[in-house]
C-alpha cells in the first residue's frame, strides 16, 4: 500500500480537514451552529470576503511580493460613491454601480502599473493607497454615513432566491467558479502562475510579466468593486468604514487556503475554503460569547500560523531546488 506523506496530505486536503474539524467542534459546542438559519447567515457573512479572495488570489499568485492591502478602502469608496450618486446626484442605480466598478478597476490598474513598471514594492503601494483612499472617502462624505438609498439597491445583499439562497451567496459561487476556471483552464491564467513562479523564465518564454501582473491587479480591482456593491446591498447605507479590516481577513483566508505569499501557487476554491474557515471561526466564537477583541486576537494567531506554515513550505522547496541543481 502506497504511503501518503503528511506534507502531501496537508497540501492537498489540509484546508478541507481544518474546516471539517472546526465545523464538528462548533456543532458540539453550540446547538444553534448547524441550524439552517445559521448556515445561511454564514454564507451571507463570507460572501464579500470570498469575492475579494478571488482578487487577492490573482495578486498573490502573480508573485514579486504581490499583495493587495487597499481592498477594504476601495470597498468603502465604492459604497460611499454609489450612495452619493443615487441620493445626491439623482443618478440611475445601474449607472452608479457601473461608474463605481470602473473606478475600482482603474485603481487596481494604477496599483498594477506602479508596481510592475516603476517597481514600487506592492506592500508600500497598496498600503499608501489604502491610507489615501480612507482619507478621500471620509472627505467626500464629511465623515458621515450616507442614508436614504432606495430599497432596490439592497436586493443583492438582502434578497433570497426561492426564499432560501441568498443572492449574494449565489454571486459568490459564480465568481469563485469563474476565478478557478480562469486560473486552471485559460492560457492567461497559466501565464500568471508562470510569472509568479519565476519571472525571468517567464520573460524568456515570451510572457510579458509586467502585463500579466498589471492584469492581476486590474482584475482584483474589478472584483473589489463588485464586492463593494454587495456590501452596500447588505448594510443599506453609505458607511465610510464599511470595508475596514477586510483585507486582513481575506489575506488570512487565502494563506490558509494554500495561496503562497511567494507567488506561483494558489487555487480559488481552496482560498474560498480558507475564507470559510475564517467565517466559521468568527460565527462560532460569536455564538459562544467571545467578545470582538478576543476574536481579533484569535484571527491574528491564525494568520501568523498560516504564514509560518507557508514560509516553512517555501524553505523546504528552496532546499529541494538547491539539491537538484
Amino acid at each position: 500500500m502506497k504511503k501518503i506523506s503528511f506534507k502531501k496530505f496537508y497540501d492537498e486536503y489540509g484546508v478541507f480537514a481544518i474546516l471539517l474539524v472546526m465545523i464538528i467542534i462548533f456543532s458540539i459546542a453550540t446547538p444553534t451552529f448547524l441550524t439552517g438559519a445559521n448556515i445561511i447567515n454564514i454564507s451571507k457573512q463570507v460572501a464579500i470576503m470570498a469575492i475579494l479572495s478571488v482578487g487577492m488570489t490573482f495578486v498573490l499568485i502573480s508573485g514579486g511580493g504581490g499583495i493587495e492591502l487597499s481592498m477594504g478602502s476601495v470597498v468603502s469608496l465604492v459604497v460611499v460613491l454609489i450612495s452619493k450618486f443615487v441620493t445626491e446626484n439623482n443618478m440611475g442605480i445601474g449607472v452608479s454601480m457601473l461608474i463605481a466598478v470602473i473606478v475600482a478597476t482603474a485603481l487596481g490598474f494604477l496599483d498594477g502599473v506602479v508596481i510592475a513598471k516603476i517597481k514600487v514594492p506592492p506592500l508600500i503601494m497598496t498600503l499608501g493607497m489604502q491610507i489615501f483612499l480612507y482619507g478621500f472617502t471620509y472627505t467626500i462624505c464629511d465623515g458621515k454615513p450616507v442614508y436614504g438609498i432606495p430599497a432596490s439597491l439592497t436586493w443583492i445583499g438582502q434578497t433570497y432566491l426561492f426564499n432560501v439562497i441568498p443572492v449574494s451567496a449565489l454571486l459568490m459561487i459564480i465568481i469563485i467558479i469563474l476565478g478557478q476556471f480562469f486560473l486552471s483552464k485559460m492560457y492567461v491564467g497559466r501565464d500568471l502562475f508562470a510569472v509568479g513562479s519565476n519571472e525571468d523564465t517567464a520573460n524568456l518564454s515570451g510572457i510579458n510579466a509586467d502585463r500579466i501582473r498589471i492584469m492581476a491587479y486590474t482584475l482584483c480591482g474589478t472584483l473589489v468593486g463588485i464586492a463593494g456593491i454587495v456590501m452596500l446591498g447588505r448594510i443599506g447605507s453609505g458607511q465610510p468604514s464599511a470595508g475596514d479590516g477586510y483585507e486582513m481577513d481575506v489575506l488570512t483566508g487565502c494563506v490558509l487556503g494554500g495561496v503562497s505569499l511567494n507567488g506561483g501557487k494558489g487555487n480559488a476554491v481552496k482560498a474560498f475554503c480558507g475564507i470559510l474557515i475564517i467565517g466559521v471561526l468568527s460565527n462560532g466564537m460569536s455564538l459562544l460569547g467571545f467578545d470582538p477583541f478576543m476574536q481579533k486576537m484569535v484571527k491574528g494567531i491564525v494568520l501568523i500560523l498560516a504564514v509560518v506554515v507557508d514560509s516553512l513550505q517555501n524553505i523546504k522547496l528552496k532546499k529541494k531546488v538547491k539539491v537538484l541543481n
